[in-house]
């Protein structure tokens, strides 16, 4: 098993258990103070990684292009995307919403397409087909 398989899984299940207690603490916060705790913690957590990176000497700062990408990044998937997530899961089943916006796989694929050139092949095509599927399926 390789360690981008291994780290994917566990991505996954933190993926997994997340949606469960943000529906709970969403009954009685509003998404955006949720985005902002949210955003915190993050910040808290990452701030400790990076100090101790920092002090192994493994750190060193993005180039321009690199950072406005990241930052880009984490305005789209971080902010834009949270925030409507939140939203979703206030109104919405956990069973329902999670399908959803699991299904963002699709939209990068067809990116990924278009942008870096990567190619469509027929078991990515089938993938994407089966993603369609089981959103359409989880989310009766």
């Amino acid at each position: 098993m390789s360690k981008a398989f291994v780290f994917a899984l566990l991505a996954a299940f933190s993926f997994g258990v997340a949606p469960v207690f943000e529906k709970l603490g969403l009954a009685r916060t509003p998404p955006s103070f949720a985005l902002f705790l949210r955003a915190a913690v993050t910040t808290v957590f990452t701030s400790i990684f990076l100090f101790f990176e920092s002090k192994s000497g493994k750190l060193s700062l993005p180039d321009f292009h690199s950072l406005v990408h990241i930052l880009l990044g984490g305005v789209f998937g971080v902010f834009i995307a949270q925030y409507f997530y939140f939203k979703a899961l206030q109104y919405g089943d956990v069973g329902q919403v999670m399908p959803v916006v699991g299904s963002f796989p699709v939209l990068a694929f067809f990116l990924s397409v278009i942008i870096f050139g990567e190619s469509v092949t027929v078991s990515k095509v089938i993938g994407i087909l089966l993603v369609v599927g089981g959103v359409i399926l989880l989310g009766d």
